[in-house]
């Protein structure tokens, strides 16, 4: 009779574990998915990060100064100086949005990978019991 129970018990556990083993496979994919498309995130992250990095240190075009062997010194116009700088403010802020927007992004997914690697050990855990 005991034979019995143990081998009525494990073939319901059977289906029951290969179906954990399945769910477990398909988590395990959406967290290699969710891996690699966190890694992209980042490394977009850190070339945005550079590139508003060197805008912020370059220097506007027009004011660089001339070099001393020039006899005349191009005096350069007002609303060109205010246009170049509008438009380096105007860079670096779409920089520092899509670096927000990088940021939160990257957040998401790895909130996402936590709570995938979490059910993964949850039914790992059921599985052995």
């Amino acid at each position: 009779m005991r034979t019995v129970f143990l081998l009525l018990l494990l073939a319901l556990s059977t289906p029951v574990g290969a179906d954990a083993a399945a769910q477990i496979r398909q988590l395990e994919k959406t967290l290699a998915r969710i891996q690699q498309e966190s890694q992209s995130t980042y490394q977009q992250f850190l070339m945005i990060q550079e590139l508003r990095r060197n805008e912020i240190d370059a220097p506007l075009p027009i004011t660089i100064p001339p070099s001393p062997a020039s006899k005349s010194i191009p005096i350069p116009k007002h609303e060109e100086l205010i246009q170049e700088k509008q438009e380096k403010a105007d860079r670096i802020k779409k920089y520092t949005d899509d670096l927000d927007r990088l940021k939160a992004r990257y957040t998401e997914l790895e909130n996402e990978r936590k709570e995938i690697f979490d059910q993964i050990n949850s039914l790992e855990n059921k599985a052995e019991e």
